[in-house]
């Protein structure tokens, strides 16, 4: 080999160079964020292995070794039973109402059975339904007022043992072991699995999660409730609440040491890594209430719904001796299937219309117009006092002839049905035809509306005057119309029996326009 002192010379300045640039560099990157988390994180490994559960990983080869797997698949062994059955109840929400069922006292439990919407309905045969609403709401005060402050503490302290328990029932263990045991099958104990260990970027997602759940569970919480109510709805028990209390008593110990965050601060590379906690804040309590109220009002608005449809076909019966009116093509029930499936506005008032329409054809262009031309045309009295028949008469003929124009507009070729036939298709994509349609059928129900109440006032006025007409028949000395005796052999029938029919029938046919106004809300 030749040496050459040249070659040396040159070499020599860039060795020291670069030895110097190195001591540099040190100093400089030993304030560098990334530096800084180097340090951070190996000090984060010194603490995990002084921790009581250092065995659960190795950050030299980033592990997650059997131990881990050990401890948890003997928690997951014991809450197995009580996890399928959490997971089988089909309405999480019906383990609210057990929770506070299985709280009550005997004299709400009493009460409850009050409030059952058969009993109501039985008591609604025999005791008028606004006696029922007193009653209820007596009965909704004493249900109230038993629930003092330990029985409202002893029910959320119920539900927050619940929500922490299937909170931590719902985590897959059996997906996270398999990771450490590929032979593993669900639900099989009769051997514990042989354990391997595994990459911890393979399990890190289910360990955020584990680390959650359980920090998630409330301190000083009693379970005791809460695990009776479980062996009272499963009819057995499947974990007693000593054995829990020692499994949350372990977690707790694991929440203690922090070993959990260390591992995924050191397995993610984060040393700020910091797990999500949440504990539960719902107040059940306001919301059963509520469906107890909800429940109840529905009971009675059904019965009071049931009524009225019962006495307005008992009502039906007496003026048409039916129950099914149709007398219009239009403004009808079977169109609003079209606008309730587009979630549009719907016609209020075609039953009382159809009604209107049915009671002025066949009973005041029949049995009123013939009994108003013996006794108003032929009858000797004061002019004065007949008009509000004979204008009441006229303008439930005019009404009349309004509605079949109103129900004729309301035709797919009708000056308002064409246009909403036209929009319909339209609403999809545009909002406009929406608001237009809602404006042409409450238009319609505004006049709808306007039929019914006018002809209802007329109905009124003529049922006052008739009924003054039928008590001056009766009385020895007439004083509004003085030839009765000759009034009758126009009749075929007794005028003051044809009088008291007809005032009959008027005075049920406005209860009946009364109950169709009053049933819109």
């Amino acid at each position: 080999m030749n040496y050459n002192k040249e070659d040396d010379n040159k070499n020599a300045p860039k060795k020291g160079g670069s030895f110097f640039q190195n001591i540099i560099e040190a100093l400089f990157n030993s304030h560098s964020p990334e530096a800084e988390k180097k340090r951070r994180l190996k000090a984060i490994a010194k603490d995990l292995a002084k921790s009581k559960y250092h065995s659960f990983y190795r950050p030299q080869s980033g592990e997650m070794l059997p131990s881990f797997a050990k401890l948890f698949y003997d928690i997951y062994k014991i809450i197995f039973s009580a996890q399928n059955f959490i997971r089988g109840i089909p309405n999480q929400n019906s383990i609210k109402l057990k929770i506070i069922n299985f709280s009550l006292s005997e004299k709400q439990i009493e009460v409850l059975e009050h409030l059952d919407e058969n009993k109501i309905i039985e008591m609604s045969k025999k005791i008028p339904i606004e006696n029922i609403r007193s009653q209820i709401e007596s009965d909704l005060d004493v249900l109230n007022s038993d629930f003092d402050s330990e029985r409202v503490t002893r029910i959320e302290n119920c539900y927050k043992a619940y929500k922490a328990f299937s909170d931590f029932c719902s985590f897959d263990f059996y997906f996270m072991l398999k990771k450490f045991a590929s032979s593993f099958q669900e639900g099989n104990f009769a051997a514990t699995p042989n354990f391997d260990k595994t990459s911890a970027e393979y399990i890190v997602e289910e360990l955020q999660d584990l680390i959650t759940l359980i920090y998630s569970i409330p301190d000083g919480i009693a379970w005791d409730d809460f695990f009776e109510l479980l062996k009272e709805m499963k009819g057995s028990e499947l974990i007693s609440a000593n054995t829990w209390r020692k499994i949350v008593q372990r977690l707790k110990s694991i929440q203690s040491s922090h070993a959990l965050e260390y591992i995924c601060r050191l397995i993610l590379q984060k040393p700020d890594f910091a797990p999500t906690v949440s504990h539960t804040t719902e107040t059940i309590l306001d919301v059963y209430m509520d469906k107890i109220h909800e429940e109840v009002e529905n009971a009675i608005s059904k019965i009071e719904s049931q009524q009225k449809a019962s006495k307005t076909n008992d009502i039906c019966m007496k003026i048409f001796g039916k129950t099914t009116i149709d007398q219009l093509t239009n403004y009808v029930n079977s169109f609003n299937g079209v606008l309730e499936k587009k979630e549009l506005t719907t016609y209020q008032f075609c039953d009382g219309l159809n009604y209107l329409k049915e009671f002025i054809l066949n009973f005041i262009k029949s049995d009123v117009r013939e009994y108003t031309d013996i006794v108003v045309i032929r009858g000797q009295w004061d002019a004065t006092l007949s008009a509000p028949i004979s204008n009441g008469y006229q303008e439930l003929l005019s009404i009349s002839d309004q509605i079949t124009s109103f129900d004729l507009s309301l035709a797919e070729e009708g000056t308002i049905g064409m246009k909403i036939k036209t929009l319909l298709p339209k609403i999809a994509h545009d909002p406009g035809a929406e608001n237009i349609i809602n404006r042409l059928v409450n238009d319609a129900n505004e006049t709808a509306k306007g039929f019914l109440v006018t002809a209802t006032q007329d109905l009124i006025q003529i049922g006052k005057l008739l009924k003054q007409v039928i008590e001056d028949e009766q009385k020895p000395k007439h004083v509004l119309i003085q030839n009765w005796k000759e009034l009758e052999r126009f009749s075929d029938k007794p005028l003051l029996k044809f009088g008291i029919d007809i005032y009959k029938k008027i005075y049920l046919f406005v209860q009946l326009m009364q109950s169709s106004l009053s049933n819109i809300q």
